[in-house]
């Protein structure tokens, strides 16, 4: 029977140039596995699959969860720099969302390097708004604040984005992009006109592949070669060697019927993670940004 790690051939990165850095999404082992077993249980599995950065998911912590400190420093253990994901939204119409200052102030205890927020739903901003979230950023000690494309109406809408970053650059307020590849898809955008319009704004990239069933909804996949190669294309746009991140599911992907992919039980060996992750990192590592 052909294994996973034979379905998909390991592209030779270019090590003439400092190599990009590779995150992995904790949600990328499946939601399941994390929730029985912790974030802090995946740490090995990304190390030694070569990662240098986990993405920890504010979505797959209890809700009354306060120990980002202890888990902070489990990262550090495992020389994992720490992205902080939370689905919150940073806008709230003409507002900044009420949490995003308890977000941030989780995001310092956790020792992230990045917070990553939703874009929300942004109506515009006076400057003064602008400036006092500035303020906000800079106090909150966290280095880098970035906003993503979600896969909502206003948060994947490539002109809402484009408005919002115009305008905390003409405030002088620090943000950056994450672009999520798989979700403009969701929003029927094009991920190609997206990166052209954004691709100087971008910090850090989401990567997934996305199918679509008989009734049109979107799943995402492990990317095929073909995917990996459109997305060269779109690299291009974005600073060179831009840091990317693993955001689909971590598991063999056999041949499915398009219906039958909603149904399908993936199961894989914990002592296969490693193995399987480490093969994604490099073909991600790989993607050039040359322009």
């Amino acid at each position: 029977m052909t294994s996973y790690l034979d379905m998909v051939p390991l592209p030779k990165p270019d090590r003439s140039s400092t190599l990009p850095q590779v995150s992995v999404c904790t949600s990328a082992f499946g939601s399941t596995l994390i929730l029985a077993q912790g974030q802090a249980a995946s740490l090995d599995w990304i190390r030694e699959a070569g990662a240098d950065k986990v993405e920890i998911r504010r979505e797959l912590l209890p809700t009354d969860f306060q120990a980002f400190d202890m888990l902070g420093a489990q990262c550090a253990e495992h020389s994992l720099g720490v992205i902080y994901s939370t689905a919150d939204g940073l806008w709230n119409e003409t507002r900044p969302a009420e949490s995003v200052s308890r977000r941030l102030h989780e995001a310092r205890a956790l020792g992230a390097e990045s917070i990553k927020f939703a874009l929300g739903d942004y109506r515009g901003a006076g400057r003064d708004t602008w400036q006092a979230l500035s303020v906000l950023f800079t106090d909150s000690g966290v280095p880098q604040i970035l906003i993503e494309n979600d896969q909502t109406s206003q948060g994947g809408s490539i002109s809402a984005m484009t408005a919002c970053l115009k305008d905390a650059e003409h405030a002088g307020c620090s943000l950056g992009m994450t672009f999520d590849i798989g979700n403009w898809q969701w929003c029927g955008a094009s991920a190609q006109q997206a990166a052209e319009r954004l691709g100087r704004h971008v910090r850090y990239v989401h990567c997934k592949g996305v199918s679509t069933d008989i009734s049109g909804k979107c799943h995402a996949r492990v990317p095929s070669d073909k995917d990996l190669c459109e997305w060269s294309t779109m690299f291009r746009h974005f600073p060179k060697d831009v840091m990317r991140a693993i955001e689909y599911p971590l598991q063999p992907t056999p041949p499915l019927a398009q219906d039958d992919m909603r149904h399908a039980d993936l199961r894989y060996p914990l002592s296969d993670l490693p193995s399987i992750t480490r093969r994604e990192v490099e073909r991600l590592r790989a993607i050039t940004t040359t322009r």
